[in-house]
């Protein structure tokens, strides 16, 4: 009776570890959307007027994400600039990385990284970072760096 028990019990644990991986590994790449962007992800940091770093935030959780001006400014940019393409998993997917960078010429509250995207001198808000807020003095700067991954 024993012996029964211990076959069954690792025939069950087989059987559990193989519908689990298959299950896991199913989700390890998200579905191609409407506007295939399947991934975001910013990183800020704040360096004072001598180049000393005062902050460094990142984060993949954003706001007002708008999928579809973020694809059009990535169809934008990968128009004019050769944007490599991945495979993964016979999955194709390009990884933009764009960078902002802008400089205080007073005291201010600094709150939020936005992803603007300009079309026809109309700049809209395609995505929003928002943290705890930090003071900035003359002659500081902030760069967000803007990671973004989509299927092609």
């Amino acid at each position: 009776m024993k012996k029964v028990s211990y076959v069954l019990c690792i025939f069950s644990i087989i059987v559990f570890s193989i519908f689990s991986s298959e299950a896991f590994a199913q989700n390890l790449i998200p579905k191609p959307s409407e506007h295939n962007i399947f991934f975001m992800f910013v990183q800020v940091t704040l360096r004072n007027s001598d180049g000393d770093l005062v902050t460094y935030m990142e984060s993949s959780k954003l706001h007002g994400v708008d999928k579809k001006i973020i694809s059009d400014s990535l169809d934008h940019i990968s128009s004019s600039v050769k944007i490599p393409i991945f495979e993964l998993n016979d999955t194709k997917f390009q990884v933009f990385i764009i960078e902002t960078a802008t400089e205080f010429d007073s005291n201010t509250m600094y709150t939020n990284a936005l992803y603007n995207v300009t079309i026809d001198e109309q700049t809209y808000s395609a995505a929003r970072f928002t943290f705890d807020s930090y003071l900035t003095s003359p002659g500081d700067e902030v760069t967000a760096v803007w990671t973004i991954a989509r299927f092609v």
